[in-house]
């Protein structure tokens, strides 16, 4: 094969996400060593190219070691996500031992799921992804939109500004500021004393 499978990467203190790009991939297995990830792929579609391939391998040298026993593996229509447990806890904040040059080719930060150190929820489902679910949503969990657009306030259209009535400030209403045939300048030096 002539370029590595993509992948996307994230962690947590305890457990990597690996998601591996392959379309509607069949014949999936995925082998866990204490320092190594091996995934193969009977046949399947990588989504930079397009073209349906067989005999798809990859291979990632993990920057430290795992638990190959606790680690798992789904297949789903747009890809392999892998869940590898850590044998230590602690951040890597690299996931191969290969430099960042050899791997920015193949390897992406998975911005989606991305936690920093202080982000992390102590009590989230992460053999799911951190996700919620897969069920129903695509994994969106109990998400109830309509408490979260009215949590924001005003009921998801524009916040409810009419506590700001009355407090001066910027108003079209006010006149005499400046002649009507002159245009207000758009800044001026006056305001940087204030």
């Amino acid at each position: 094969m002539a370029s590595h499978l993509q992948m996307k990467w994230a962690e947590r203190d305890d457990r990597l996400f690996i998601t591996v790009e392959v379309v509607s991939a069949t014949g999936v297995d995925v082998k866990f060593e204490a320092e190594k990830i091996v995934v193969t792929v009977a046949e399947g579609t990588v989504k930079q190219g397009g073209e349906p391939s067989k005999n798809l391998t990859a291979t990632v040298n993990l920057h430290a070691a795992i638990k190959p026993e606790e680690s798992s593996f789904k297949v789903l229509g747009q890809g392999i996500q892998i869940n590898a447990v850590k044998a230590e806890k602690g951040y890597w904040n690299l996931l191969t031992k290969e430099k960042v040059k050899e791997t920015k080719g193949w390897l992406a930060v998975d911005w989606n799921l991305w936690k920093d150190e202080d982000d992390v929820e102590e009590n989230a489902n992460l053999n799911d992804f951190g996700m919620g679910g897969m069920g129903g949503m695509g994994g969106m969990g109990g998400m109830d939109l309509a408490s979260m657009m009215g949590a924001m306030g005003g009921g998801g259209g524009m916040p409810d500004m009419s506590a700001l009535q009355g407090m001066g400030g910027d108003s079209d209403d006010e006149e005499g500021e400046y002649p009507e045939d002159a245009e207000a300048p758009a800044a001026d030096l006056k305001d940087l004393d204030a």
